[in-house]
């Protein structure tokens, strides 16, 4: 049997241990005490494969059948960030029947750090150090990461098991003990009120302080309590009522294989350093503890500041106390590392471990082409933009324009095709992708800006609130003549916000706070998008009846187009181009300015194509024959667009 670390399964015993043996040194209590680098040694956090064995909740159906107050690990979008949070951190404990005329044991002093509450031993009490014993905490909620395929899932859980992480067996039956943990609503009731009076104290004993946050902290309505943006009407009664909270209401169902939300609780130097829509794999402290759900009947917007829609009940979002962060801002789950573990020269040797023949990685880009060409009908020239526009990301900015970025409008649709079956094919290639279709009424109805709620004092979720790497395929073959509210045209501006300059607006009521969100974006559409100055339009000409449904890959090539897609996109770079190449692109955007009379504006998405283009050869830097291939495409693509009468000048 092998053996697991008492820092897996009793985290909290170390860390008391720690604590102890600090306060044994005759210091007082600390706010930290070498915890983190404690466990950061001896788990070997450093390597990569190390932290893969830590078992993660999201690779099981439920966090509530994980055994609590143990160690595991959690991929996470940042939805909404709390204002900080003061509590207790240090208690004394005491006899509790010390008589008259005995001597009591000397006091000895607790800590309530990573958990929600500190419980005495038997025939002990406790006694809070008032101001001395208070310390700040950050909090912030978060997220499976939305629209993840489920391929990427199970590569994430092949990747763990491959580790040797704890619980993979048990997670794919998605029980991780022998014995169900979670408790129903009935349940949290009865040993609430079963608990003897001062059994426990909650170490948070004040409300959150405002301030100190570069980022706003958020409110919400659940997405599955709450139909429309519109705040009017009762609000929910309690932070239970309030809802999940996902940024995609559909992936908020049961059943749908996602892991649940949490409150994630942030320590020391990692207390303000989250962001919103930032991804992040956090290692912390699961902790569920159905004693103190807050069960009053009093609407959150009557209750005041004491209860609010940050304060859900621990069976419902469990609280995950952090010891440890790692950002991923780009994550695939082929290549899941941290941005500083995954160096240009690591990336190098993996590239030249899988794709060293010319030959491979050819055949890998050409399964890429032809998986998106066959749910194009054929067209060849369309599919080569499709996978410019799954390469590009921006490595830099210069004033409003993002270096590397790319928008695509695949227009002339054909007339009742559907497109699911291309948002299909885009799934399997990517980790992340969503398709929304774009109407009157789903432009008026559903939540395209996050807004703060000022009233539940959470930030409402909307479904463009994605993270880094995600694919949105905008379907607007269904748009027709219709009014837009006020709500419609907030979501139709956020959207093009969002595909242009890769900011989220959230809406703070008076104002707008962006947010940084990397996504890339296409729009289908039968006549010109209704999102004005996206980077490239591209007129579909297909040779071949579109498909209804997702056709399969051939075997194995599948695979290693993702890879090939995963290590070009994993870290962004700028493109070199020599002087002589550089000429040669001047002349050439003149002619063509000449010929079809573009905009200026064209030339910052030639040089974005031909940084993608360059790329997908396993090329950083620019040569004249992959220059020539993107010259030619865009020959093409600007006569299509010229015969269609959609040419922009």
């Amino acid at each position: 049997m092998v053996s697991v670390p008492g820092e897996l399964t009793q985290p909290l015993a170390v860390i008391d241990s720690l604590f102890s043996q600090c306060i044994a040194t005759g210091k007082g209590p600390a706010p930290e005490w070498g915890e983190q680098d404690h466990f950061k040694r001896i788990l070997c956090l450093d390597d990569e494969e190390s932290f893969a064995k830590i078992p993660c909740i999201n690779d099981i159906e439920m966090a509530a059948t994980v055994p609590p107050f143990t160690l595991v690990r959690y991929r996470c979008l940042v939805q909404d960030i709390f204002e900080p949070e003061i509590y207790a951190a240090f208690f004394e404990e005491h006899d509790a029947n010390a008589g008259a005329g005995s001597t009591p044991a000397p006091a000895r002093i607790l800590t309530s750090k990573y958990r929600e509450c500190v419980e005495p031993a038997p025939g002990k009490r406790l006694e809070d150090l008032g101001a001395a014993g208070m310390q700040q905490r950050g909090v912030c909620y978060c997220v499976p990461i939305p629209g993840e395929s489920l391929w990427a899932r199970e590569a994430a859980l092949s990747f763990a098991r491959a580790s040797g992480a704890v619980w993979c067996n048990q997670a794919t039956s998605g029980t991780a003990s022998s014995k169900p943990l979670k408790r129903g609503r009935d349940e949290d009731v009865d040993m609430s009120m079963s608990a003897p009076e001062g059994q426990k104290l909650r170490s948070e004993t004040s409300e959150p302080q405002t301030g100190n946050v570069d980022t706003p902290s958020s409110t919400a309505k659940g997405a599955s309590c709450i139909s429309s943006n519109d705040s009017s009407g009762p609000g929910p009664r309690s932070a239970d009522e309030f809802g999940l909270n996902f940024p995609l209401p559909w992936e908020e169902r049961p059943g749908h294989g996602q892991a649940t939300a949490c409150i994630v609780k942030l320590y020391d130097d990692d207390a303000e350093s989250l962001r919103l829509c930032e991804t992040v794999e956090i290692l912390g402290i699961l902790c569920i503890n159905p004693e103190l759900a807050d069960f009053d009947a009093t609407p959150l917007a009557e209750s005041g500041l004491d209860r609010d829609g940050r304060r859900p009940s621990t069976s419902l979002v469990p609280r995950l106390h952090a010891l440890h962060i790692r950002r991923m801002p780009y994550y695939h789950p082929l290549v899941p590392y941290s941005s500083s573990w995954l160096t240009e020269a690591r990336l190098a040797t993996a590239w030249q471990r899988h794709f060293a023949a010319e030959a491979t990685m050819a055949a890998a880009r050409g399964a890429a082409i032809q998986q998106l060409a066959r749910h194009l009908g054929g067209d060849m020239l369309a599919a080569e933009y499709m996978l410019m526009l799954l390469i590009s990301r921006a490595f830099g900015k210069v004033g409003e324009l993002n270096l590397g970025h790319l928008s695509l409008n695949l227009t002339r649709w054909p007339n009742g095709a559907s497109v699911q079956s291309l948002a299909d094919a885009v799934a399997e290639l990517m980790p992340r992708s969503v398709l929304f279709k774009l109407t009157a009424d789903s432009l008026n109805k559903s939540r395209w800006k996050p807004r703060k709620d000022f009233v539940v004092n959470r930030l409402v979720a909307s479904q463009l609130q994605v993270a880094a790497g995600t694919v949105i395929l905008v379907d607007e073959t269904g748009m027709a003549e219709g009014q837009l509210s006020t709500d419609g045209v907030k979501g139709l501006t956020a959207l093009g916000t969002l595909a242009l300059t890769q900011q989220l607006a959230c809406d703070f009521s008076s104002y707008d706070v962006n947010i940084p969100v990397e996504a890339a974006c296409m729009f289908v559409s039968e006549g010109k998008s209704i999102i004005r100055d996206v980077a490239v339009r591209i007129p579909l000409q297909p040779s071949a009846p579109l498909l209804t449904e997702a056709m399969p890959s051939p075997p194995g090539s599948l695979e290693a187009t993702r890879l090939f897609l995963a290590l070009l996109t994993r870290i962004p770079k700028a493109l070199h181009i020599p002087d002589a190449i550089a000429h040669r692109f001047s002349e050439d955007f003149a002619a063509a300015r000449q010929e079809f009379g573009v905009p200026s504006e064209l030339c910052h998405s030639w040089m974005n194509l031909a940084r993608a283009c360059s790329l997908s050869h396993g090329e950083s830097e620019l040569k004249a024959e992959h220059w020539q291939f993107v010259l030619k495409l865009e020959n093409e693509r600007l006569r299509r667009c010229r015969e269609q009468g959609i040419l922009e000048r």
